[in-house]
């Protein structure tokens, strides 16, 4: 598979910096621009259609009052996005969908491969047990709760099973720390090597050519 090029929006966030030092030891992706609102030595949001570099997909790690603009400028760029921003207006979430009907957009939730077997087992269990089905999840001090994973998680048993998945949101840890368990299967995810590895591969996976739709890490290998 060729080398995907990204242009990452939130390039100085804590993702976005983290990414650009990942993308710099592999030969599989690289971020040839940034987008910030805070630094001049990227894009501002104002400047979208300055961006003279070629890239293949757009990465949102920033927030979502820059949603309809990045939304707007994938949509004329007709390129791919991946949006990791914390989405939770219904306006914007509608933006998406139909968005996604014109270019493939993958909105996270989760992009971890290990979380994903774990969400794949709870299906499995959901799918056979009498009993209520609980997720709880356990973060750090500061993460936005119930988080995507536990929303897409909740959607999955239910569209898969006709189940309702309540959640249990506790918000514990100092460290970057989220553990996630239902029953006796669970999963802990610690800090963020994980998460970026799996953007840049999901990074990879959209840029090659699948068709326009809504996309999470499930419905990604589904396809």
């Amino acid at each position: 598979m060729k080398k995907v090029n990204i242009l990452w929006s939130g390039i100085t966030g804590r993702t976005g910096q983290l990414a650009l030092e990942f993308s710099k030891q592999n030969n599989f992706v690289t971020i040839v621009a940034g987008v910030s609102n805070s630094n001049s030595s990227y894009y501002n949001y104002d400047e979208l259609d300055k961006i003279k570099e070629k890239f293949d997909v757009i990465v949102d790690f920033s927030h979502e009052d820059n949603l309809e603009k990045i939304l707007q400028f994938a949509l004329k760029a007709k390129k791919p996005l991946i949006i990791g921003t914390y989405i939770k207006d219904a306006k914007h979430i509608n933006m998406i969908e139909e968005a996604s009907k014109i270019i493939p957009i993958f909105k996270g939730g989760n992009f971890r491969f290990d979380v994903k077997k774990f969400m794949d087992d709870v299906i499995e269990y959901a799918n056979t047990s009498t009993e209520d089905i609980v997720l709880v999840e356990t973060h750090y001090k500061t993460k936005k709760v119930p988080s995507q994973t536990a929303l897409e998680l909740k959607e999955m048993v239910l569209n898969k099973t006709g189940k309702q998945l309540k959640i249990d949101s506790r918000l514990e840890y100092d460290d970057l720390i989220n553990d996630y368990k239902v029953n006796n299967i669970s999963c802990h995810v610690q800090g963020f090597d994980g998460l970026i590895e799996g953007v840049l591969k999901v990074a990879q996976i959209m840029s090659s050519n699948i068709k326009p739709d809504l996309y999470n890490l499930n419905k990604l290998f589904d396809e």
